[in-house]
């Protein structure tokens, strides 16, 4: 019987040169979000736990039709469950921002509008060239859920503070006007893509994750989108088969995330096909495993809220995922195209 660690801070450990395994800010994250395992997780195994599982927050999940593991916090032979481990150059390659944007700008899939800057001229040389763009974003290469980006306007710009953040070569793009964000996974399997899934990722405005929406299959999901947004994606199915099929060529051997958003532009809808790829299991893939589960629904939501503000706790048409005593809960919301919940307790066994 396998036994897995759920190694969130997978990032870190590839980019992070000060990075040390089991740190406190690395056991941190993992007790925040280890639960996700529950939700993913199919087969019997065991897992090497961080945090501590009240016994009926556990009985709970497996009512609903979740396959709970054995618990072993001490154990210490184990296979890394988030990231993939196989060839540590490869892996920051496939992961690096910097990679996706000069795809994404070779092929005109993106950043478009974008430079790779590494000093403060750089920006402001890069400014002139878009007199028309008032609102500008610095991302760091490797960060996630928004963390270290500069947002600005082209009237406040402050040099000092962009030479703060400008520590290594970064991503300058305009603030675009998005409105849905949408994952695309592709599982790679013997140097071939195997099959494909499509979620909405619900992102704030400094893009920390929030949740999302899925349905079973890419079809189903498409048509959940264009009922509720009115927008087909088509043409980003299309694209996104090509972006895969680059990280192919770039050494991918497993699944690969593909983000891209829609953006209102002049009153249109348009589409940004290539913002990031992550090269490991995302989000995206615990919301599509609870589409899955619970097939007989359209489309589900999987909304994750602060503890001290949390509004579904108070809605009992919501099912409570997380532990209690999380900083943040979570909660999963089955519906119909209708946008009417559906039957709860239902699950695909």
């Amino acid at each position: 019987m396998k036994t897995y660690k759920v190694d969130l801070d997978y990032e870190a450990s590839l980019f992070d040169p000060l990075y040390k395994a089991d740190s406190t800010s690395s056991k941190k994250i993992i007790r925040e979000f280890e639960y996700v395992f529950f939700l993913v997780n199919r087969e019997k195994c065991a897992l090497k736990n961080f945090k501590d599982y009240e016994i009926k927050y556990l009985e709970n999940l497996q009512s609903i039709g979740f396959v709970i593991p054995e618990l072993n916090p001490n154990a210490e032979q184990f296979d890394y469950w988030w990231g993939f481990h196989h060839d540590k150059k490869t892996e920051q390659l496939l992961n690096s921002k910097l990679t996706s944007a000069r795809l994404a700008r070779e092929n005109g899939w993106g950043f478009h509008e974008g430079a790779i800057v590494s000093r403060a001229e750089e920006v402001t040389a890069h400014l002139c060239k878009f007199p028309q763009i008032n609102e500008w974003l610095i991302k760091k290469p490797h960060s996630f859920s928004g963390i270290g980006h500069y947002r600005f306007k082209r009237e406040d710009i402050k040099i000092a503070t962009i030479e703060k953040v400008l520590s290594e070569a970064c991503l300058l793009e305009p603030v675009y006007e998005r409105l849905f964000d949408i994952g695309t996974t592709f599982f790679i399997q013997d140097k071939k893509i195997k099959h494909s899934f499509m979620v909405e990722n619900f992102n704030s405005s400094t893009g920390g994750f929030l949740g999302g929406a899925g349905a079973v299959d890419v079809d189903k999901f498409k048509k959940y989108f264009l009922t509720r947004h009115h927008f087909d994606l088509t043409e980003l199915e299309r694209i996104t088969v090509k972006i895969a099929e680059e990280y192919l060529k770039m050494g991918a051997v497993s699944n690969v995330q593909i983000d891209s958003f829609i953006y209102r532009e002049n009153g249109q809808l348009k589409l940004y096909p290539l913002v990031e790829v992550n090269y490991r299991k995302t989000m995206g893939l615990v919301i599509q495993s609870l589409a899955e589960k619970f097939t007989e629904s359209d489309y589900i939501e999987w909304r994750i809220e602060p503890a001290k503000t949390s509004m579904l706790a108070l809605n009992s048409d919501w099912i409570q995922l997380s532990p209690q005593g999380n900083h943040f809960l979570s909660y999963l919301g089955r519906f119909l195209n209708s946008g009417n919940l559906a039957e709860r307790f239902l699950p695909t066994r």
